[in-house]
């Protein structure tokens, strides 16, 4: 994986985007900081994402998948 995973799916009425930051540490970084660089690319995707009308629903991290946001946007030309 890349330091992001950026994922886009329709689902019903709307259009959700995940945004995924790599767990597996660099073993270089003894400071955390490319941690916190990787962090804060996802912010940066996300906040990206909310200048084109989406919203941040959710958030969560796992040891294993690493940290994910969620995005979601309705879709267009809903009646």
């Amino acid at each position: 994986m890349t330091d992001l995973l950026i994922k886009e799916e329709h689902e019903g009425e709307f259009i959700e985007e995940k945004i995924t930051v790599d767990p597996i540490p660099d073993l270089g970084d003894k400071t955390g900081l490319l941690f916190l660089d990787k962090l804060e690319k996802a912010v940066v995707e996300c906040r990206k994402l909310i200048a084109q009308g989406f919203r941040l629903t959710d958030f969560w991290s796992d040891p294993d998948q690493g940290i994910e946001f969620t995005l979601k946007k309705e879709k267009k030309g809903k009646i």
